[in-house]
């Protein structure tokens, strides 16, 4: 074995020293010959390229479901499998993917690492920071293909089961069923009563937020249409 010279690990063959000690040089020697993006590994190239060939090799035994790389398909059969190895030690609550279990720690330590550049405000996840960023570009980039309208979040799944009239969301109590899960779980609260939104000048609570909203008014002197104007004081 060879050891390295960095953090004394021992390697059985040569090349896998060699990738190993790319991490401590930052050396990229393969690069893309398309687009030009350099990487440290000559298999995460290879994995790369596929994303220009469009190939996907590695296919999923339940549903055919096809992947570009190996590890994205053993994400995938979890979904098969109810398989969930990564688990909070807080909470004990299991995930799937230890992306999901990082994202989820944030939770109980309160860090929120991803801080938008123009309003400061931040996030516990990338995802949700990028989806906020649209808020300040304007940028729609998911397009209904029936209707054309645009959207600034991945809601275009919820919106399409419009089009088709598909209301997957079941509630149990009364058997309506709802195109998203979060309007099941407004609705849901008619059932059990729960107004977690509360104001926080008298304390009376709401099961929605923008009922929430409306009702601050009240204390704001904002009417309903819009803003209370200084002519009209």
């Amino acid at each position: 074995p060879s050891p390295c010279l960095t953090l004394e690990e021992n390697f059985i063959k040569k090349e896998h020293l060699m990738d190993h000690i790319r991490i401590h040089t930052s050396e990229k020697p393969f690069t893309c010959t398309i687009c030009k993006k350099n990487f440290s590994e000559k298999g995460n190239l290879t994995s790369h390229m596929r994303i220009h060939t469009g190939e996907k090799p590695f296919s999923c035994a339940f549903c055919n479901k096809k992947f570009t790389k190996r590890s994205n398909l053993t994400s995938h059969m979890r979904i098969h499998t109810g398989d969930k190895p990564f688990s909070c030690t807080i909470c004990n609550k299991n995930f799937t993917e230890k992306g999901n279990l990082t994202a989820h720690i944030r939770i109980h330590t309160g860090e929120k690492p991803f801080s938008c550049i123009i309003c400061n405000k931040n996030f516990t996840e990338k995802g949700k920071l990028t989806s906020h960023m649209r808020i300040h570009t304007g940028e729609k980039p998911y397009s209904c293909t029936i209707c054309e309208k645009n959207f600034s979040e991945n809601s275009l799944t919820r919106h399409m089961r419009m089009h088709a009239d598909e209301k997957p969301f079941e509630c149990l109590s009364c058997r309506k069923s709802f195109t998203s899960k979060s309007d099941l779980d407004k609705h849901i609260r008619i059932h059990t009563g729960e107004k977690p939104f509360s104001c926080m000048i008298c304390s009376k609570s709401f099961t929605h937020k923008g009922n929430l909203t409306r009702h601050m008014r009240i204390h704001t002197g904002e009417n309903l249409k819009g803003p209370k104007s200084d002519l009209c004081t």
